[in-house]
């Protein structure tokens, strides 16, 4: 990226907007429309930033950790993130880049009077369209106020813009060293655990996002704080919220401490009402000052046309600052008089909180107290803490809902959630030790309660969270790719089932998928030996199983094409197959209007899904890898791909079973449901699941034998029950029925006793009885 390095405030050279955040430009055109004051200062463009990333390869050593560690992950983006702000943090400045801004710190001094000033460094991350467009808007960055003013980590705009809180620098530390470091510093904030999760879950790419960092004239604030020009939460309450603390506004936003809240009515009268207090005795503002704050963002209010979000600055001789300005994004749609009442409900186990995002979620409680705590978090899981810290952002993409003790409105981590559609109640006093030991909750936002377990009538009613990957720059760079990956373009029934009629990397993985299970059945024919280690299961279900003897499963001498179950001295084979098998299966369940339409739909747009067809039920090859103490199933049941693997030896921190599912007859919603259904079945016997769309991976590790002898027969027993499932998964009574007795089923064949195989653990037994016809 070409352009100057740095440009002071109100420069043209700034209207380009992949040179600087436009909401941090904006303040020297609201100086000169409005005749506001706002401070001096100058602006590190994104061309300086890039700059100082691609200096000596330090991008790519980003990029190279990143990859090394397996992508940005739950249990390393901790670590991942520390490891790459060091880096940043000990990397040299290129000279050009710290010519610019110590250049630009002399001039700042002489426009001040050269007098030592303070000056804080203010990140922006923002995302570019190719076009220079701000993403979203469909205005360019150059149109001044009516551009639609980008948000920051805790504001919530639809750009997904960031603003990363850099240090303070005083006039007697501003020499060249202390602002480079200063510099690299606010760089660094850029992959804060809580900052990368939010590009994250915006879909936006790291190459794909502008930084700036500007440099502004703050003096010694007695006050500063955050004002919104209506209520973020309900449409029709356009008093001016005013949220102070003492010294700059990152003390309102971080979450850290108790901070004054006012509401100040618009016209006159001019009523003011001191919300909550940090100290009663001693409010930040008086009436007049909150009401001076109120005039300055309902000044920007008016010239951008749209309700604003500020942030200022209040020095000793009563004088405000603008510091920042942007789009205040629209309130949700019910007004306060259709809330839920604020009395406090018999069953709660908490009431009485603010309520800082609307809607209702249930989930696991999880309280956090430390990051050490962060590292547990499950995904789906209720964040519940004292204090609504920043740091806690970094799992708000996993978090289904946020209760804190403290806290306002316009903390970053409640703007984050608001953004995210994440409901969050604050204010809850004594929230932790209420909630600590309750297994799940109900987090009703609206009324600011918590109820225990799930609450059907109250989740049921909440809009999902807000879901940014459709239309994201992720998920058109995904789209782009996954056209050359995800389809199936040929039948490997077809005549034209060849290596080079393969046109995407799924054609060629089903190519060599079926090759090569095609080479394993049929090298019977070709190898002396192989007859005696791939045989066909005797077995009374109408599926052809194959089984592949990979050492020590076949009695020595077994003869003929056929094999009995009870002839396989597998141990987990015997166990899956007895979960398999115990039960007979019913049969599907009966199907709605809906769902047996949703499959039919499913089978028209895909000509090979015919769900009429029973001899591809069961005419497709399924088979077992076994030996004495390994089995692997890979099986097709219908449209629903199944496979079970495990290890079950005398070394217990080895064993493990896998459970994998995917596929199915019905559209993609009723299919993550089956899959979510039977993920939380598994969890109730100790699995532990992962989800990704349609498709579910349950794994137990580390357990003894017994134990997982007894859950690979609820492997099984679920591998064969669960079919057809997807097609009833929107029929409430009929599925919690199911879960009822599935939940049974699988309790019962888990409590039986364990088997003990004859001759298993004491080599092979010979084949006495001539083998199975």
């Amino acid at each position: 990226m070409d352009g100057p390095l740095a440009l002071p405030l109100g420069d043209p050279g700034l209207d380009s907007a992949d040179r600087a955040d436009p909401a941090m430009t904006r303040l020297a055109g609201l100086r000169g429309a409005l005749g506001v004051r706002v401070p001096e200062g100058f602006i590190a463009t994104a061309a300086a930033c890039q700059r100082m990333m691609r200096h000596g390869g330090l991008q790519e050593e980003v990029s190279r950790r990143v990859q090394a560690s397996g992508g940005i992950r739950p249990d390393n983006i901790e670590g991942l993130s520390s490891s790459i702000r060091s880096l940043i943090l000990d990397a040299p400045v290129p000279d050009d880049v710290a010519d610019a801004l110590m250049d630009s710190m002399r001039s700042l001094r002489q426009r001040t009077g050269g007098v030592p000033v303070r000056v804080l460094l203010r990140g922006r991350v923002w995302p570019l369209t190719t076009d220079g467009a701000i993403p979203g808007t469909g205005h360019d960055a150059s149109t001044g106020l009516v551009s639609v003013i980008s948000g920051g980590e805790g504001a919530q705009a639809d750009d997904g813009g960031m603003t990363l809180w850099g240090p303070l620098l005083s006039g007697t530390d501003a020499d060249r060293e202390s602002v480079l470091a200063a510099f690299r510093a606010t760089l660094a904030l850029k992959y804060s655990p809580q900052a990368t999760i939010y590009r994250r879950y915006r879909g936006l790419r790291d190459a794909g996002t502008c930084v700036c960092v500007g440099f502004f004239v703050v003096g010694d604030p007695v006050a500063g704080g955050v004002a919104y020009t209506g209520n973020p939460l309900h449409v029709r309450d356009d008093s001016v919220h005013v949220y102070a603390g003492a010294g700059l506004p990152e003390s309102v936003e971080t979450g850290e401490h108790d901070v004054d809240a006012y509401h100040v009515w618009r016209t006159a009268p001019r009523g003011v009402r001191l919300h909550s207090h940090a100290r009663p005795d001693a409010p930040v503002l008086d009436d007049a000052q909150a009401c001076a704050v109120a005039d300055l963002a309902l000044t920007v209010e008016a010239a951008a046309g749209c309700r604003q979000e500020v942030d200022w600055l209040l020095d000793a001789a009563g004088r405000l600052t603008l510091l920042h300005a942007r789009l205040l994004p629209e309130a949700a749609p019910l007004p306060p008089e259709e809330r839920i009442e604020d009395s406090c409900p018999a069953e709660a186990l908490a009431c009485g909180g603010v309520t800082v995002s609307p809607g209702a979620a249930c989930g696991p409680v999880h309280v956090v107290r430390t990051l050490e705590d962060i590292r547990t978090f499950p995904d789906g899981g209720v964040l519940v803490v004292e204090r609504p810290l920043a740091a806690w952002g970094m799992v708000l993409d996993r978090a289904c809902a946020v209760v804190a003790e403290y806290g306002t409105p316009a903390c970053s981590l409640g703007a984050v959630a608001r953004e995210f559609g994440k409901p969050a109640v604050f204010g809850l006093r004594g929230a932790v030790e209420a909630l600590s030991g309750v297994d799940s909750v109900t987090v009703c936002g609206d009324a600011g309660v918590v109820y225990a377990d799930y609450v059907y009538d109250i989740v049921s009613a909440a809009p999902p969270a807000h879901n940014f990957m459709p239309r994201s720059p992720v998920h058109r760079t995904l789209a782009e790719a996954a056209h050359h990956i995800l389809p199936l373009t040929f039948d490997p029934e077809s005549p034209d089932f060849k290596a080079r009629n393969c046109q995407t990397f799924h054609d060629i993985a089903r190519y060599c998928h079926e090759q090569a299970v095609g080479e394993m059945f049929r090298f019977g024919s070709q190898q002396a030996y192989a007859p005696s280690r791939v045989k066909q299961l005797q077995c009374d279900v109408p599926k052809q199983f194959w089984v592949v003897d990979l050492d020590d499963a076949f009695p020595v001498g077994l003869k003929g094409p056929l094999v009995l179950a009870s002839r396989i001295q597998s141990v987990p084979f015997r166990a899956l197959w007895r979960g398999m098998n115990a039960i007979p299966w019913e049969g599907p369940p009966p199907v709605d209007a809906k769902g047996f339409l949703s499959v039919m739909f499913e089978a028209t747009a895909n000509p090979h899904l015919d769900p009429a067809s029973q001899s591809a039920f069961f005419s497709e090859k399924n088979y077992f890898m076994v030996s004495s103490n390994y089995c692997s199933l890979h099986s097709r049941f219908g449209f629903h791909f199944v496979a079970v693997e495990s290890l079950v030896g005398e070394r217990t921190q080895e064993n493990y079973v896998v459970f994998q599912l995917r596929g199915g007859a019905a559209n993609i919603e009723r299919r993550i449901l089956r899959v979510q259904f039977v993920a939380e079945l598994l969890q109730n016997f100790g699995f532990t699941p992962v989800v990704r769309r349609d498709a579910l991976t349950a794994r137990l590790e580390g357990i003894d034998r017994e134990t997982a002898e007894r859950h690979l027969r609820v492997a099984g027993h679920l591998t064969i029950h669960t079919r057809q499932m997807d097609m009833i998964m929107t029929d409430v009574a009929q599925l919690a029925v199911r879960r009822e007795k599935l939940l049974a089923e699988c309790a019962r064949l888990r409590d039986e006793p364990v088997e003990r195989m004859e001759g298993a653990g004491d080599g092979r037994p010979s084949d006495t009885d001539g083998g199975d016809i």
